[in-house]
């Protein structure tokens, strides 16, 4: 199994902090964001060889040792999919763990990623609204419907009403199968609401959902962090005790 880190965006949202170097890099807790998450996948059992990272905005700034680079060298104008798609020679031939680049999270959810039956899964975090409610004053002008049922996702990606559309919040960890991977290639082919190089990974979720293809959805509440803008990290470092600094 491989590990795949979607590193190549700048992160505009992020400011001046990114003037200079790839979103990735923002430090969280005294640590680039990339350093975190590489640290996580080998406290899980990967090897730093198992791991790749597609690089993208100032890509000579990543400096990871012994981890395969792929590079998507249109990442101005490209989104996460088509990041994705550069380390198609590994979806194509084992079960890979794609992960964001701006999120910590725990080893054990990667265990239980890892242990997954389906041919796309994917880990939801149940204490969400905890969560948002410490980054927004207005959780739901932010979140995203999450409907499930049972362990199957049958919804992703639009506006909620209620509290109840947000079942849980997915974190930017997906397992493929290559026959998952195979259903995605066969989705892509088909009208989508977004085109392929503006695709982004919810979008892409949606539109397997509607394809017909179970999507395994895998709930946790050990903590878990998304970091869109600075705002997110000082909330993190200034309301977070050090015991939930991994």
């Amino acid at each position: 199994m491989k590990i795949i880190i979607l590193a190549a965006g700048r992160g505009s949202r992020m400011g001046i902090e990114t003037a200079n170097k790839p979103k990735c890099m923002t430090v969280l807790f005294g640590k680039p964001l990339i350093e975190h998450i590489v640290k996580t996948f080998i406290e899980a059992g990967f090897k730093s060889t198992d791991i790749g990272i597609v690089t993208g905005y100032k890509k000579e700034l990543i400096q990871i040792p012994n981890v395969k680079y792929f590079h998507n060298a249109q990442w101005e104008s490209t989104n996460m999919f088509v990041s994705l798609t550069k380390a198609s020679e590994w979806l194509e031939n084992e079960p890979c763990i794609m992960s964001y680049s701006d999120i910590l999270f725990k080893p054990s959810v990667i265990t239980k990623l890892k242990n997954s039956s389906g041919d796309i899964s994917i880990t939801y975090y149940t204490k969400f609204w905890e969560l948002w409610s410490m980054r927004f004053n207005n959780p739901l002008e932010d979140l995203e419907t999450f409907k499930l049922r049972g362990h199957r996702l049958i919804e992703i990606g639009k506006q909620p009403l209620c509290k109840d559309d947000v079942a849980g919040q997915y974190m930017g960890l997906i397992k493929f199968t290559p026959t998952g991977w195979n259903m995605v290639q066969d989705a892509i082919k088909l009208p989508m609401e977004k085109t392929l190089y503006k695709l982004d990974m919810t979008t892409l979720l949606q539109h397997l959902i509607q394809q017909g293809h179970i999507i395994e959805a895998i709930p946790t509440d050990e903590l878990w962090l998304e970091c869109d803008n600075m705002n997110d990290v000082q909330t993190y470092e200034t309301n977070l005790e050090y015991t939930t600094k991994r």
